[in-house]
């Protein structure tokens, strides 16, 4: 006789500005935590990549378009942007539930009428940037209110390389510069100081 798992899964989705979802493999609803996981036939968990170092862990959900009660529209209005996501595994019998994984939504596609979901683990924040990075390249969109030009001035598919040659001698547009030109890199490092540099503790850079 084939023993009949009771084991089932429990996938939450919480979004910042609109109800939470959640759904379950099972075929009955399942009340945990004052929340109603409805069930969906045709939801299913992918293969989920689980690390004890610092990588990322990641894995999806699939599932259909009615049962999860997403758009494509609501992925392009950001409905998606800085969700959270749970999967627990739920013994019906017992009810006593498990946390499996904890993390955010993070790539999200369509296939007809299927969702795939992807999430990522709690690591994956380590690799977001968060305030400037400094760089040599200047970090401003050619035209965007910190670079200060108006794209109507120049001619049609003009771009800039953000680089700051470019910004001083094809756009005089030094003062909006974004970056960090004289950023010592490397290639300064290793070159050493030459015979004819000046040693008076001044800038390198004239």
């Amino acid at each position: 006789m084939t023993d009949v798992t009771t084991f089932c899964s429990l996938w939450k989705m919480e979004f910042p500005a609109r109800d939470t979802l959640c759904l379950t493999d099972h075929d009955e609803v399942i009340s945990f935590e004052d929340h109603s996981y409805r069930p969906q036939n045709s939801a299913q968990g992918s293969r989920a990549e689980m690390s004890a170092a610092l990588s990322v862990d990641s894995g999806g959900i699939r599932t259909s378009l009615s049962g999860s009660g997403l758009t494509p529209q609501d992925v392009r209005d950001g409905v998606l942007d800085g969700a959270k996501f749970y999967h627990y595994q739920h013994d019906w019998r017992s009810g006593q539930t498990t946390l499996l994984f904890k993390g955010r939504v993070g790539e999200v596609s369509f296939s007809g009428q299927e969702i795939l979901v992807e999430w990522l683990g709690q690591a994956s924040l380590l690799g977001r940037t968060t305030g400037r990075v400094f760089s040599r390249q200047c970090d401003a969109s050619f035209g965007d209110e910190r670079c200060g030009l108006n794209p109507a001035d120049y001619a049609e598919g003009t771009t800039c390389p953000r680089s700051f040659a470019a910004c001083r001698d094809r756009f005089r547009n030094t003062k909006n510069y974004r970056g960090f030109p004289y950023l010592l890199g490397d290639d300064a490092l290793q070159a050493g100081v030459r015979e004819s540099d000046p040693r008076d503790g001044s800038s390198r850079y004239q």
